[in-house]
Formats: structure tokens, sequence, C-alpha cells
């Protein structure tokens, strides 16, 4: 695996594991973001285990069901 390959695979777990602290921090289940945004349970699943990249457009349907700026998804606890 090339370097840049590595580092993009990094950010999407770094990215997934954001979105699900997220989720529960709202008391929000998998099943339950699923519904709200028009998801499958499966594919938020996949997404918070760094095991697919979400679309700009899942993004945004997941962080409005969870009510955050797409913005939160990126930032980095401190």
């Amino acid at each position: 695996m090339s370097k840049t390959a590595r580092e993009f695979e990094i950010f999407r777990q770094a990215l997934g594991r954001r979105i699900q602290k997220i989720r529960k921090d709202k008391k929000h289940t998998q099943e339950s973001l699923a519904e709200s945004s028009g998801l499958d349970r499966v594919a938020v699943g996949y997404i918070e285990q760094g095991r697919r990249s979400p679309k700009l457009s899942t993004l945004y349907l997941l962080a409005k069901s969870l009510n955050v700026e797409v913005a939160a998804f990126f930032k980095r606890d401190r």
C-alpha cells in the first residue's frame, strides 16, 4: 500500500470514529441514525468502521440527522 493510500485509510477511520462519537453523544443508535437519515444501518456501520468513504451528500444527511454542521465531523477533540 502506498503512503498516500495508508494516510487516506487513517483519515477515513478517524472520520468514522468521529461520526460514531457524535452519534453516541447524541444518544442515537446506528439504527435510529440510519432511519432518520434515510441510510441503511449497514452503511452507517461501514462508515463508522472506516470501511466506506461517505459521499458529501451522505455526510450532509448524517449531519442533518445529528443536528450538527458537516464541519463537526472533521474537528479534532482537544
